[in-house]
């Protein structure tokens, strides 16, 4: 997964007035969203679920610094071996959340060549979450990560890997360790194998952000 996702304002809307998940949107609604900037989340705290924002770059809860001080590389985190590494292991025990997203971006071909791919999955519901860790930042606030997982079969000709999308039955089992480890690392963002939408988008800049950026274009695919 290279890192942008989209979270649409008439999508969540619609989601949060049919499911009532979260509090309000106190991250970034764009079609755009890139690591470091803040994003939407949910959470259990004593047993109940919480909203929240998040910066999207996760930074371990025993890191003493400021957020920016934090190098390594941990917007997304294998849902492999999340539960070993060090930066992540506390926050697959007490820091798991949810993150909404309308879809995500991945790039093909080759450097300076590169064609934008937008995918999502095939659902009535028009917001779906990615499974994700988050942890409290010593400056205030907190700081979050997506987990990822090989790549279904259709998407691996874009990337071998793909963000864990949760589907409905899942999000709660996730948030309350109401799956076995294994499980979760073995089967949890499946279900979606065969249902997944994807076409090409113009490539786009980094400052770039307007539904337009999600529209097919030609290609000729």
């Amino acid at each position: 997964m290279c890192g942008r996702f989209i979270l649409g304002d008439s999508n969540w809307a619609a989601y949060h007035d049919a499911l009532s998940i979260l509090q309000g949107v106190l991250g970034n609604i764009s079609h755009n969203i890139k690591p470091t900037q803040s994003v939407s989340m949910a959470y259990m705290y004593n047993d109940i679920l919480r909203a929240d924002a998040a910066r999207w770059w996760f930074v371990p809860h025993w890191h003493r610094g400021p957020a920016t001080d934090w190098k390594a590389t941990t917007f997304n985190t294998k849902i492999e071996t999340a539960h070993e590494k060090p930066s992540f292991r506390t926050a697959w025990e007490r820091g798991r959340c949810i993150i909404p997203a309308s879809g995500y971006y991945e790039w093909t071909g080759a450097k300076g060549q590169k064609t934008p791919w937008f995918i999502s999955p095939q659902t009535n519901l028009p917001v779906f979450f990615f499974a994700g860790l988050y942890a409290p930042l010593a400056e205030g606030g907190m700081s979050c990560s997506i987990l990822t997982r090989p790549a279904l079969p259709e998407l691996e000709h874009l990337h071998p890997r793909m963000p864990v999308m949760l589907s409905g039955d899942e999000l709660m089992p996730w948030l309350r360790h109401g799956a076995t480890d294994d499980d979760v690392r073995n089967h949890f963002g499946l279900s979606w194998s065969g249902q997944m939408n994807m076409h090409p988008v113009r490539p786009f800049g980094i400052r770039d952000d307007d539904p337009s950026l999600i529209e097919q274009d030609g290609f000729g695919f």
